[in-house]
């Protein structure tokens, strides 16, 4: 997980302990009251394969006060040149982005339905019956 620092801004690593192998358990370690922006491998199985996509989340919880606008200001600004740091300098290819507010939106179902949307069958164009019949 990566901050800016307000006073510096500075991106930094946030000191972490966890290390969360699902998906709730990534939602319930970021924080609630600070921008975050996180990398984390997902390694799962879908349609019999395993899958090990990287994700990048960036979240921004509403909180009120000066900050708060600082803070909606920098963190788009700095989005980019995170993701094109770790691409480009730590050789990471990032998978699927997401932006949410807070983290209790990333759920399992809500990465799943990005990483894999259902396809939907084409259906052809259908000609409009002609009038009074």
């Amino acid at each position: 997980m990566l901050r800016i620092n307000p006073e510096s801004e500075v991106v930094e690593l946030v000191p972490d302990q966890s290390a969360p192998a699902t998906i709730p358990e990534l939602a319930r370690s970021i924080s609630e009251t600070e921008p975050r922006f996180t990398f984390y491998r997902y390694a799962h199985t879908h349609d019999g394969a395993e899958t090990r996509p990287l994700l990048f989340f960036y979240t921004c919880p509403m909180t009120p006060g000066n900050r708060a606008i600082k803070y909606r200001m920098m963190y788009p600004l700095m989005k980019r040149a995170v993701i094109t740091a770790a691409e480009s300098d730590l050789g990471l290819r990032v998978d699927k982005k997401f932006e949410v507010e807070d983290p209790s939106e990333i759920t399992e179902e809500s990465v799943h339905g990005e990483l894999h949307p259902k396809v939907q069958a084409k259906q052809g164009f259908s000609r409009p019956k002609r009038p009074g019949r």
